[in-house]
Formats: C-alpha cells, structure tokens, sequence
C-alpha cells in the first residue's frame, strides 16, 4: 500500500464533510498540528487508521484509495443522520443536501472554510442560491443567510394530473389575498399550537370586528386549518379552535418571496432546461 496518499485522502474526506482538523484531532487523540502534518505529506501512525477510518465511517482502504469496495450510500447516511443528536440532525441533513447539489455539477466547488467565509462576509438579509434546471427534473436551494432550504423535484410524467386538474388555485389564492385572514395565519403560525384559542384572540391581536373574525375562522376551518370544541363556561356555552399547523404555509411563504423577490445572487447556477415546466 501507498501510505504517502492517506493524508491527500484524510484531507479530501475532511473538507467533503466541513470537518475542521481539530476536531479530527480530537477524535483521534493527537494535536491539531499532527493532522496538519498529515494533510502535508506527513503518515499518521498506523495504530491510528482505524480510529480515523471510524471518524470518516470509511473502510481503511478508502484511506488509501482503495474504493473497489460496494457502498450502500442510503445506508451510510441513514447511519451518519443518526449518530447525530436530534437536534443536529436537521443541520447535517442540510449538508448532505448541499453535497448532493454540488454532485449535480460533478465536482465540489469550493472548502467548507472558503463557504463559511463568503457566508459571513454576507448581511442577515442577503440569500445566496443555488439552482439546477434541467431537463429530467430541477433543484433549488438556499444556502445563507436569511433562509436555508433544499427542493429537488423530478419531472411528472402527467403535469396536468400532478399539478392543476382539479385544484382551484384562484379560489385558493383570493382567500390568502384577505390581509386579515394572511395576518391571523401569521399570528397563529407564532403561537405554540397546543394553546386552544377563542376568537377574542384575533380580535384583540389584529384590532379587528368579532364579525370579521368569526368569518376568518370559518375559512380556517374549511382549510382544515382548525379543529373546533364546544365547551361549557360560568358564561355558558364557548367555542375553542386548535391550531393544525403545517410547515407549506412557510414553505409557500419562501417560494412566494422567491416570485416577489426575484433572485439573483447565486453561488452556482445551472440553467441547461429546455422542456417546459407544466408540459
């Protein structure tokens, strides 16, 4: 075996999976500078290769190269996902998403460090895109800083059966143009929903009419939006809602923000896609 490659390959597993050096020094049990030392020609001591193999979740072959063996890709992410703690696993899903993206292109577009740099030389209101228009499908994404998402859609074979038979899109789009009923979503989206609310509560919070509220209410409830319970009070009879919240009220909000404020800062951006879109 080649021990001279395993530091070009600990470098490139590193910056595929934004690893700092050291965190695998810390893993691995040595200083920061031995990693570096590593990643510059220097061997690691082969007492070491498993517990850098095990860092990486690879073989000690891929170490040196040797990738002659049969990967199950699903498998490994569905191990890496979960060795995370629950609330790291939605930003190390984000990751991966952004592997797959740049895959698209077929190479790797710039080191973990370079991205974050470019990432905080950014306002919290700029958003930089990344975009894939092609023929069998496409992507979307943003990567920072207001709001970080990934879309990928491959094309229906029925766009027509898929998309628009049978939805009353205008119907839909005249009741969410009630600024009223949009602000009443907006406040209900930001309070915790297993708090049951009365219709004092879009009163008081959007200073509108008991009528008007009543008939926001009714058009939630078509929407399934709402459950309704009866109970009785010292002042008789009350009405309470429950609150079903779901996350394609904001996704619709990041996607009509993108028609609205059209993008135009991207980092990479592919638009190879002849096909049309509905057809």
């Amino acid at each position: 075996m080649d021990m001279t490659v395993i530091g070009k390959n600990i470098a490139d597993l590193r910056r595929q999976r934004s690893v700092k050096q050291d965190e695998l020094a810390r893993f691995v049990g040595v200083s920061a500078q031995a990693v570096s030392k590593w990643e510059n020609g220097g061997v690691p001591d082969t007492e070491l290769l498993p517990k850098i193999a095990d860092f990486f979740e690879v073989s000690i072959d891929a170490l040196f190269g040797r990738n002659n063996t049969v990967v199950d890709i699903q498998e490994a992410i569905l191990k890496d996902i979960q060795s995370k703690k629950e609330s790291d696993r939605i930003s190390r899903a984000f990751e991966l998403c952004w592997a797959i993206e740049q895959s698209m292109y077929g190479t790797i577009f710039s080191d973990p460090e370079r991205f974050k740099e470019e990432a905080d030389a950014h306002t919290e209101d700029d958003q930089l895109y990344s975009q894939v228009l092609v023929d069998s499908g496409y992507t979307e994404m943003g990567l920072f800083n207001r709001i970080k998402y990934f879309l990928v859609v491959p094309d229906a074979i029925d766009k027509d059966k898929a998309l628009l038979n049978g939805i009353d899109y205008p119907a839909f789009f005249k009741i969410m143009s009630d600024k009223e009923l949009f602000d009443s979503l907006v406040l209900l989206y930001k309070r915790e929903s297993t708090h049951a609310f009365t219709e004092k509560l879009l009163v008081d919070g959007l200073n509108i009419t008991a009528d008007k509220a009543k008939q926001i209410i009714s058009q939630l409830l078509k929407l399934s939006l709402l459950g309704r319970t009866v109970a009785e009070t010292d002042d008789g009879l009350v009405e309470f809602y429950s609150f079903y919240p779901r996350p394609s009220f904001v996704s619709m909000l990041i996607f009509a923000r993108e028609m609205i404020d059209i993008p135009d800062n991207f980092y990479v951006n592919n638009r190879s896609r002849r096909k049309p879109f509905l057809k």
